[in-house]
């Protein structure tokens, strides 16, 4: 075995490695805060003013209600994220402290948010747009 060819090919595979991590390639991004919420909302959909934002507990999703009340769903797809503006009818279930959301747009899918105390209040919210759009 020629150990020369090893080696090098082992500090090719550190050196790539290192090259990787230095470029931050391979983090899973996450909602860090309201306010990252607030402009991946704008990036998504210009004009889009958010008065409540609901982050998920493990940052891969938030919620956020518009101030001409929709909703928009952002999630996170792959390394970025994607947005959706949803609205009436909203597949909504609360299971636990987690809540489920369909848009009713198949390759967007359902989206889980757990987001602890505010689950209960955010399914409710999204009852009484339903009803008030129903009337």
């Amino acid at each position: 075995m020629n150990w020369m060819l090893l080696s090098g090919a082992l500090v090719a595979i550190v050196v790539m490695t290192l090259t990787a991590r230095w470029l931050g390639l391979g983090i899973e991004p996450h909602i860090a805060d309201p306010e990252h919420a607030r402009r991946l909302a704008h990036e998504a959909h210009f004009g889009f003013q958010p008065v409540d934002i609901a982050i998920s507990q493990d940052g891969i999703a938030a919620l956020l209600l518009g101030q001409d009340d929709r909703l928009m769903i952002i999630r996170r797809h792959g390394n970025h994220f994607v947005a959706r503006l949803i609205g009436p009818p909203v597949s909504c279930r609360l299971d636990r402290q987690k809540l489920i959301l369909s848009s009713g747009e198949n390759m967007f899918g359902e989206v889980v948010l757990d987001l602890g105390d505010q689950g209960r209040s955010w399914a409710d919210k999204i009852r009484r747009m339903e009803e008030k759009c129903g009337a």
